[in-house]
């Protein structure tokens, strides 16, 4: 295998198997000790077996796929799409997706975050009630900040990302507005994680030399 992801592939089958795990998952029922047991045991199992169809059976790929895709449902994803991507691309190390959204006052997230560079908004029509804003925070010079989303009801933040490309949330952005124009937060986040690396800047000057 020469990448992560030569050996990984869409399939139907694995498609409804991860939607099977979707369900699973947020059937689980916390009050409830043994259902809790059970669905969680099922949606395990639905992960894995996404894993080993869209791995084609490689045991070490398809608890990788499983992990990437329990840890999203965790993180709150709920979007198919974003969660094929999450199946399909391994998350690149350097972009690193808070673990769950911890929402917090205006107050706690300037004090962690002080105002600075650029805040580039995204709308506003994001989250189930289609009114939370998405904001990439960029400081000056850079192509990497802290993308957040701001829920206008409970005038709080959350911090999705904190080293998210401007490029990744721009492509992102635009395949959010075809597919669904009130995603969640955290599946925002997931898709930014899989979006591929930036390519290098091409020096331009080196390729215009002549040798004489």
């Amino acid at each position: 295998m020469n990448d992560d992801t030569d050996s990984l592939h869409g399939d139907p089958c694995g498609e409804r198997l991860v939607a099977l795990c979707r369900n699973a998952h947020f059937g689980v029922e916390r009050q409830d000790e043994i259902d809790y047991w059970y669905r969680l045991g099922q949606r395990d199992a639905y992960a894995y077996a996404a894993g080993v169809v869209i791995a084609r059976g490689i045991d070490s790929e398809a608890f990788s796929v499983a992990e990437r895709l329990t840890g999203a449902l965790t993180q709150g994803v709920a979007d198919l799409a974003a969660l094929r991507s999450v199946v399909l691309n391994p998350v690149r190390p350097e972009v690193a997706v808070e673990a769950g959204l911890a929402w917090m006052g205006p107050a706690a997230f300037h004090a962690q975050f002080p105002p600075g560079g650029l805040d580039h908004d995204f709308g506003m029509l994001w989250g189930a009630n289609g009114d939370q804003r998405l904001s990439l925070r960029l400081p000056a010079g850079r192509g990497h900040g802290l993308l957040y989303a701001y829920d206008p009801t409970w005038d709080e933040y959350a911090v999705l990302c904190r080293n998210a490309s401007s490029a990744a949330v721009e492509g992102t952005f635009a395949r959010a507005l075809h597919s669904d124009i009130h995603m969640s937060p955290a599946s925002f986040a997931a898709l930014v994680a899989q979006e591929p690396p930036t390519p290098a800047p091409v020096d331009r000057a080196a390729g215009m030399q002549v040798q004489l």
